[in-house]
């Protein structure tokens, strides 16, 4: 199913086209150019590696949340929520990109942020949470960061709560569209059709909706997730296979509960690659910081340490692993759109006296 639009700027989403029945009962608005590019990556050692730019999926601030919020902030607005929260590490891209579409739509937005290893790209983010008007909260570690988030879903009845990374039912369709519009990509020769699909791991809502448009895309793509955020905190399963296919059962549960014509689909569990995440959540790795010069050197694509460079790491590893002949896309999911000028605007003394000391304490040897 073509349409002119396919390649180039489309005001509604994909999904539309295959199940016209969610017209009527999911909500979105625009805030990214779409479809992104695909292209062939030509100086690596793989002769069929492609890349997905969702670091282009706007002109304002690119990256996977973009397709996420589409869906999650016409939601806010649909059911007349007063402001949203989130929560993220306080280098949170997810947090970022909310500020700065809430700011767009006159939504005050509230981040709760727990700690991570602090490098330029954390504090530049920090200082871009002012600028784009976040409330900023600091709660330390990550359990007590969940537990005041899930404390305001409760108590905070008039806004609109989006989980880590926009990772609910809601916000993963954003990845579920994504891949129909691969598909129309695909049907449009721009790249073949790829064998495997690499992209980072972390709240699960990137991988959950890619997989589960697999399925419903009909396309034969074998999605793998380079983990880089924990699996667990203590008992408490955070990133694992499960996680991700929960995640994918009900989002497939809200598709169907909303469009008859949904199909029937087996939904398991994904194929995850652990062995890239290191010493934890936002810790740079040696290979990761590799992956990032050479992704720079070669091809002037930016990574960033905690989710593309380990994932890049994986990806580079893995094309030494399949066949010459293997089509291969890495989903790129950071933002390309340079806000360092914006962020040199800020004073962090302007920031809540809480975040002070990540500034001050010149420790940059995660840099």
């Amino acid at each position: 199913m073509m349409h002119e639009s396919d390649t180039t700027t489309r005001d509604y989403p994909v999904l539309y086209d295959y199940y016209p029945e969610l017209q009527e009962h999911l909500s979105w608005m625009q805030l990214g150019t779409l479809p992104t590019p695909v292209h062939r990556l030509t100086r690596f050692s793989h002769e069929n590696l492609w890349i997905k730019r969702d670091d282009q999926t706007s002109t304002i601030y690119g990256g996977n949340k973009v397709r996420k919020l589409e869906f999650l902030l016409a939601d806010a607005v649909r059911r007349k929520k007063s402001e949203v929260f989130t929560l993220g590490g306080i280098g949170t891209n997810h947090g970022l990109a909310t500020a700065i579409f809430s700011q767009r739509l006159g939504l005050p937005c509230t981040l709760y942020l727990f700690s991570q290893p602090v490098t330029r790209y954390v504090l530049q983010n920090l200082r871009l949470f002012h600028r784009y008007g976040a409330r900023m909260i600091y709660r330390g570690g990550m359990l007590r960061t969940g537990l005041s988030f899930y404390l305001s879903q409760l108590l905070r009845r008039s806004a609109y709560a989006i989980y880590a990374g926009g990772s609910n039912p809601v916000g993963t369709l954003g990845f579920v569209n994504a891949v129909f519009e691969l598909r129309n990509q695909i049907e449009a020769n721009m790249l073949p059709e790829p064998e495997y699909i690499i992209c980072p791991f972390g709240s699960g809502g990137t991988l959950a909706g890619m997989c589960l448009g697999i399925k419903l895309a009909g396309l034969r793509s074998q999605v793998i997730g380079v983990r880089v955020a924990y699996s667990h905190l203590g008992p408490l399963q955070l990133s694992t296979p499960q996680t991700v296919r929960t995640l994918m059962e009900k989002t497939y549960a809200f598709l169907k509960d909303n469009a008859e014509s949904v199909p029937a689909v087996e939904i398991v569990p994904p194929k995850i690659i652990h062995d890239y995440f290191g010493e934890g959540y936002g810790h740079p790795t040696p290979e990761g910081i590799e992956a990032l010069q050479l992704f720079k050197e070669r091809e002037n694509i930016k990574l960033e340490p905690t989710y593309t460079a380990k994932t890049g790491a994986a990806l580079l590893d893995f094309v030494q692993k399949v066949p010459q002949g293997a089509c291969i896309l890495y989903w790129h999911t950071y933002n390309s759109v340079d806000l360092s000028k914006e962020a040199a605007g800020v004073d962090y003394h302007d920031l809540p006296r809480s975040f002070h000391r990540f500034f001050e304490s010149g420790d940059r040897s995660l840099d």
